[in-house]
């Protein structure tokens, strides 16, 4: 599957997630039992698969990563991701850093992922991606293309949401 493929996938998972109701519990619930979890599994590792070669299929990784550590599954579909594949994303960070070949977005996006270090706690033997999270910080740009972020997944849907990217501020 290509990254356009995938961000497509994800938007009509996260449009099925967002549709339950009911308690946190009973959402979580329904999550597993309709396979959404499991999907995201699928998603995540296709991402992995292509995070070699392509820098935007890294980001979308290294988001699912974080955000599977950060936000109740409830809210995001996204539970336990398959460990290989989380690894693959940070060994290949890992590299990107150790060469010097990031680019402003995946900087800045590790900057504020630092907020919640613990999330990658687990990753600590990967020595320049956890020195770059812990100790390096980039800020954020003043606004973002809001149109483009609609193709990027939930990693889109979540840096869109943002108050720091409220109207005023956007390009779109």
């Amino acid at each position: 599957m290509t990254v356009k493929e995938l961000g497509q996938k994800e938007l009509e998972l996260y449009s099925s997630v967002i549709s339950i109701t009911g308690t946190m519990e009973e959402k979580t619930e329904q999550i597993i039992i309709l396979g959404y979890s499991e999907q995201y599994r699928k998603i995540h590792s296709e991402y992995a698969k292509l995070n070699k070669s392509d820098l935007e299929a890294l980001k979308r990784g290294l988001f699912l990563i974080w955000y599977s550590r950060t936000e109740p599954s409830c809210y995001t579909g996204i539970a336990d991701l398959v460990p290989e594949a989380e690894h693959a994303i940070i060994k290949t960070l890992d590299r990107r850093i150790n060469m010097n070949v990031t680019d402003y977005e995946l900087d800045w996006m590790l900057s504020y992922y630092s907020n919640i270090e613990f999330s990658f706690e687990q990753f600590r033997d990967y020595k320049s991606f956890y020195r770059k999270l812990t100790t390096e910080k980039t800020e954020m740009p003043n606004s973002i293309d809001k149109e483009e972020m609609k193709t990027r997944g939930q990693m889109g849907i979540y840096w869109s949401s943002l108050n720091r990217y409220n109207e005023k501020n956007t390009n779109s």
